[in-house]
This record gives C-alpha cells, structure tokens and sequence, in this order.
C-alpha cells in the first residue's frame, strides 16, 4: 500500500530512543523528512544520522519554552510541516495516596503541558499544510484504571480529551488522533519494571513475566509495530480518520 508520505514534512517529539525512535526512522523509511528531538546530544544525533533527518534538535520538553523552542525550530528547518507526532515521558509510578499526590506537579510538567504548549506550536503549521495529520501517543491507563500508573491515567487522559476536542476545532484541515499503546519492549518499560522490582522487592524477571503473562498475544509489543500504526493514522489513506482513539497492546485492555 504506497501510504503517500514521500517528502511529508515530520517532527517527531521524544524520537531518539524507543517508540518516538521507531516512527521517526519508519517515516524516514517512506521518504519523509524528519526531525528528530531528544534529550541527549548523542542519541539525537546517531538517530538523525541513520534516519537522514533534516535536522537533530535537543532539549528537555520539561523546560519552560523547550516544546515551542523544538516546534518553532523544527518547522523553520523543514519549511513547513504536515505530521506531529506528541511523545513524551512517562510519570512516577504508583498509586495517589502512597506518595503520588506529592508527584503531581511533576506529572503535569512531563506528560500535559508539554503535548499542549508543542501542539499550540504547531498548528498553524500543519493548517497551512492543508492535509495536517497530528497523533498523541499516550498510554494504557487512559481507558483503564491502574494502580501502578495513577498518575499517568489522570495527565494522559488530559492529552486524549485535548486531542478530542482539537479534532473539531482543526478539521477538515488536520486530523488528530490518540494512539494507546500496551506493553512494549522499550526501555520505558525496563525501568518501570525496576522501579517496581525494587519496591516490591521481587525479582525484574519475575516482574517481566507477570507482564507479558496478562497480554493474550502472549509476547511484548515491538516499538516497530506502533511505528506501522502511527504511519498509517499520518499518512494519505487516513484522510477521513480524525478524534479517535487507537489501542495497540496485543488484546490487553479489559474493555471495549
């Protein structure tokens, strides 16, 4: 299926390493031109080098000014811009009562403000573009409740009904859509099993097995996979697709 992304302008947050990483280099793949952020110098250009991207931009999307600083620098090295791609990091893990409540600002500063201020950014942008496509990736605890991911179901959940309402107001000239991703073999998940093998005092393995048990298709995602999703929701054959919401975490979501 030729998706029509051939030179599309992208600017992929968070895509010097795992998720963020898989897409950029996906889009690349199918003749895009991309910008890759992170929040490493050596990774952001490793990951810029292999993808040929326009440009390697980096920063930390906490800072105050980051996101519109990496949007505004992204859209002047690409002459414009068709697809963004929100990605940021994940919060503390645990629960609100046992520690979490104290954990809030934080949360709001990594995982809502920076998706809305980069948004915000870009969408006169991707108006101008005519055929905008703009994708949040968010997370599991967004359509269902998880103790170990509180504080993650209540910002990532901010991210999705933004996105539901920028569906209306930006259509018909950009799409936008939310992304859910399950249990994928990332180094996200590597140290949110640490964290937790370390409170509980059990064993990562132990941890790890436990994950992929619960997941009927009975193995982890690959950040490949999602790559695929996203490269569909932004490409030319998604025109007509705008304010949903897409699970990919291999039938885990008890729900509908």
């Amino acid at each position: 299926m030729e998706l029509g992304l051939r030179s599309k302008r992208a600017l992929v947050l968070g895509s010097s390493s795992g998720m963020g990483r898989a897409i950029v280099t996906g889009l690349a793949a199918e003749g895009a031109r991309v910008v890759v952020t992170g929040r490493s110098e050596e990774r952001v250009a490793r990951v810029a080098a292999e993808t040929d991207a326009v440009r390697g931009i980096v920063g930390d999307l906490v800072e105050e000014g980051t996101p519109e600083r990496m949007v505004a620098e992204g859209i002047e090295a690409l002459g414009g811009l068709d697809i963004f791609v929100g990605n940021t990091g994940g919060g503390k893990p645990g629960g609100l009562v046992a520690g979490g409540f104290g954990a809030v600002e934080a949360g709001y500063r990594t995982m809502l403000l920076p998706q809305l201020r980069a948004a915000e950014a870009a969408i006169p942008a991707l108006r101008a573009s005519g055929a905008g496509r703009m994708v949040f990736l968010t997370a599991r605890s967004i359509l269902e409740a998880s103790p170990d991911l509180a504080l993650s179901s209540v910002f990532r959940s901010g991210v999705a009904a933004a996105a539901r309402s920028l569906a209306h107001e930006l259509a018909p000239h950009v799409t936008v859509n939310v992304v859910v991703p399950g249990q994928f073999d990332t180094g996200a998940l590597q140290r949110f099993e640490a964290a937790k093998a370390a409170e509980e005092g059990r064993d990562i393995a132990a941890i790890r097995d436990a994950h992929v048990a619960a997941i009927p298709m009975g193995r982890l995602g690959r950040a490949e996979e999602l790559a695929d999703l996203v490269m569909f929701l932004v490409s030319e054959r998604a025109g007509y697709i705008t304010g949903a919401t897409f699970r990919i975490d291999g039938g885990l979501t008890r729900g509908f």
